[in-house]
């Protein structure tokens, strides 16, 4: 369970990172 949550963590992170640049850029 602890690494299931750390890859959708690790997941959600790149996610948001990608957004902040999108919108960073704009």
């Amino acid at each position: 369970i602890a690494t299931r949550y750390e890859r959708l963590s690790r997941n959600y992170m790149a996610m948001l990172q990608l957004v902040a640049t999108v919108i960073w850029l704009k």
